[in-house]
């Protein structure tokens, strides 16, 4: 099946009427006779005298010569590629997205929570991943610690692994740690689950999904050279080309790359990164491909690993308090700890417009992420009545992940009476190996305040050496029916859902092997009701499909190879969307229901991971975006969760089976207020002189299961400024960007749940200086 659906990318593709070019030139030839040109054109010709012959020869060459130039590209309603939708006011988010296999639809008309951050903000904004991009938005949160290597978030508060993103609408395909923002157009945000509309995500995500869009050369010349500086000392450049060629500009090559290294703000750590990405493209009267090929490159030494804390003595919780949070640098990480991830990627997309009514698409892609690793994850003991004192064994490894992914499917519109319908069925797959080996090199102790010289261990026993086969398919299809010029629109489909999974652990003899394949449909429903043209409101009904668990952790767990079922996610949500023209405001609802894969405690031995738990998240979010004036742009908002434990408790029968209830206490990492705002101000006294500013505020949150290890609330205030010239030398803009993150050089913890409960350290103060020359 896999070699049948990344087939059709190539039937696709080869059968593409590349002629369409020339079609489209005959087409667009001036006619031979000229009746009646237009007095606009004539007066273009009265310059200087003429001859009649001569000004009939002007008139007949003159419109082809117009025709050639670039214009804004058109796609049919039925088409995604090739048109994406415009940046609105500001340029700092776009007008809309892809929403999964529906398309492209505008923010007005799509009956979800969206917002789709633009390359303008990226680059303005010094962003160097992913997460970077996302300290924007109040209802999404990075978890993992700052200089980790490893982009892990919370949306809705609920945990989206760095493995979720997917990469022009094909999950699995973005690096699988964290991917660098230099060569992305777009990050697209869904909030709340969507398996109907993209299918599950690989690591099984629930709180939203994250669709990254690789740049394309756009309808104009680029020749971009940026220089950065990050503190302490890093340095570094990325270019960026694009061109466009032939007598419409139907082909179109992008590449974007480059690289910086050095220490980073913080202690003893340094990390250099490269990257390089190839995209190329055709767009004909009919059809549009587009090819992607990209490599990414990460040395981190030393990585900073989240924190755990023991729960024995005394056992179970509560545990230990929380020890206050270490100066902001601090690195806690032995020198010889290394995070050394290498990932490589190919995609193509095509679609043909079969008729005016009726496009069809295929799209396949490859991704090798090969990540190399030796490293400690402390574990705070407190020893000897020492305050911060940690101990874990030390593991050196490797994983490795092929992924691959497919899709195909067709668009179709046309009415039935009154009502128009916009017929959508979509056909995925994804496949991915998993290989992760490992040795132990014994228990190492430090203390988190005062970092002890740790030699390097000898990495000797083999702990784990677990391979996995995860295979999905899926099924989809939905009708949007749209009623009184778009006022009234209902959105019904349904996907069916077919997971296998296979994993085989080596470190048992003999190997023990669990084998799991099971199928689940997953409905969604939507409305959009405009009262007026510029105000949408909506509700929706849609599930998410957690992925069958592979459990690993030897460390950790005791069933380590065991496939935990598939999780079921349902979500209601009602919003309101109100377009001004040049500033957008938007509020929702949200109800999320979602099981819980816990810790099940057993004596003498390591606890077991089950899906034994529920959580419910209800939150309110209100978020605004464009201009409230041509020079003073805003973007952020507030996003309320309250989170609840509907159903969890531990047995632990080492203490005469006492029996541990959670239900009603808040899930860990969840934060009841979330607030983000920015803004920008183009100042009247310099020209060209743009002052930014940014407040990020995190309430409390908790680190355990029993709320009794609390972490304060945190807030953390950005600032910057940008100045925009003409070169002397060749007239062409020269951008000045510099940035302070965490001015006040804020000290605070994050708390978030992956497989286990996990507390992580926020990024210390950050100077950000970058200078973009164009070409």
């Amino acid at each position: 099946m896999r070699a049948v659906s990344l087939g059709a990318v190539s039937y696709l593709v080869l059968s593409l009427d590349f002629s369409s070019g020339q079609q489209a030139f005959a087409q667009n030839l001036p006619p031979v006779t000229v009746d009646a040109p237009s007095q606009p054109r004539a007066r273009q010709t009265n310059r200087r005298p003429q001859t009649s012959s001569s000004r009939t020869t002007r008139r007949v060459a003159a419109p082809a010569l117009r025709r050639v130039e670039p214009v804004p590209y058109v796609v049919p309603s039925t088409g995604a590629l090739g048109a994406p939708p415009a940046p609105y006011a500001g340029g700092q988010v776009a007008t809309g997205s892809q929403v999964g296999f529906l398309g492209n639809r505008g923010v007005m008309n799509t009956p979800f929570n969206q917002v789709s951050y633009t390359a303008e903000l990226m680059q303005n904004q010094q962003a160097r991943t992913v997460a970077d991009v996302l300290f924007n938005d109040p209802s999404v949160r990075s978890k993992t610690p700052a200089g980790n290597g490893v982009d892990g978030l919370y949306i809705r508060g609920f945990y989206y692994d760095s493995g979720d993103y997917a990469m022009n609408g094909l999950y699995g395909m973005a690096p699988a740690y964290s991917t660098s923002a230099n060569y992305l157009d777009r990050v697209e945000v869904l909030k709340g689950p969507g398996v109907m509309l993209g299918g599950m995500p690989p690591a099984g995500a629930i709180g939203g999904s994250i669709n990254l869009v690789t740049k394309r050369a756009p309808d104009y010349d680029i020749t971009q050279l940026t220089g950065v500086y990050i503190s302490k000392s890093q340095f570094g450049a990325f270019i960026d080309v694009a061109r466009r060629y032939g007598e419409h500009k139907e082909f179109g090559i992008r590449f974007n790359g480059g690289g910086r290294g050095g220490q980073t703000a913080i202690d003893r750590q340094t990390d250099e990164l490269g990257n390089a990405v190839l995209n190329m493209d055709y767009r004909g009267e009919r059809a549009r491909v587009s090819v992607d090929f990209g490599y990414q490159a990460e040395d981190l030494t030393p990585p900073q690993r989240f924190l755990t804390f023991t729960t024995s003595p005394p056992f179970p919780p509560p545990g230990i308090p929380v020890p206050p949070v270490p100066r902001p640098g601090t690195n806690y990480m032995p020198d010889w700890a290394t995070w050394k991830p290498r990932d490589s990627f190919a995609m193509a997309r095509a679609e043909v417009d079969m008729t005016d009514w009726l496009t069809m698409y295929a799209a396949g892609g490859y991704h090798r992420s090969e990540n190399n690793y030796q490293y400690v994850s402390p574990r705070i003991t407190n020893a000897g009545g020492v305050v911060g004192n940690w101990s874990n064994p030390a593991l050196k490894g490797f994983d490795i992940f092929d992924n691959y992914a497919s899709e195909i499917g067709f668009r179709a519109s046309g009415h039935t009476g009154p009502v128009h319908h916009l017929f959508t069925v979509n056909y995925s797959t994804f496949d991915r190996d998993y290989h992760t080996f490992g040795r132990s090199g014994g228990t190492v102790n430090s203390n988190l305040y005062n970092p002890l010289p740790i030699p390097l261990p000898n990495f000797t026993t083999i702990v784990q050496n677990l391979k996995t086969q995860t295979n999905m398919s899926s099924v989809g299809i939905a009708d949007t029916m749209s009623m009184f010029g778009d006022r009234l629109q209902l959105v019904v489909g349904a996907r069916r859902q077919t997971v296998g999974a296979d994993s085989q652990n080596l470190v048992n003899t003999p190997p023990t092997t669990s084998h799991m394949d099971v199928a689940t449909w997953s409905p969604g429903y939507a409305i959009i009701v405009k009262p007026v043209e510029n105000v949408s409101l909506y509700a929706n009904y849609i599930e998410g499909l957690k992925l069958p668990e592979i459990v690993s952790g030897v460390t950790t767990y005791s069933n380590v190879g065991e496939i935990l079922p598939p999780g079921q996610t349902k979500q209601m949500e009602a919003g309101a969307k109100v377009d001004l023209g040049r500033v957008t405001f938007t509020g929702s609802y949200f109800d999320i229901t979602a099981p819980n894969a816990t810790a099940v405690f057993v004596p003498g031995r390591l606890p077991a991971r089950k899906l034994v738990g529920e959580q419910r998240n209800r939150g309110i979010e209100l978020y605004t975006f464009g201009e409230l004036a041509p020079w003073f742009r805003v973007l952020g908002g507030v996003t309320f969760i309250n989170g609840e434990v509907v159903s969890q408790s531990y047995t632990y029968p080492g203490f005469g089976g006492a029996i541990f209830n959670y239900n009603g206490k808040t899930p860990v990492g969840v934060s009841t207020v979330n607030l983000n705002i920015g803004a920008e101000w183009d100042t009247p006294f310099v020209d060209g002189l743009t002052l930014t500013g940014r407040v990020i505020y995190t309430g409390e949150s908790y680190a355990d299961d029993a709320n009794t290890q609390v972490l304060p609330a945190w807030t953390r205030v950005d600032l910057g400024a940008r100045y925009t010239f003409l070169s002397p030398w060749n007239g062409k803009p020269i951008v000045i960007r510099a940035a302070v993150e965490n001015v006040f050089n804020e000290a605070y913890y994050n708390s978030y749940r992956t497989v286990s409960s996990a507390v992580s350290l926020g990024a210390p103060r950050t100077y950000l200086v970058s200078t973009t020359f164009n070409f």
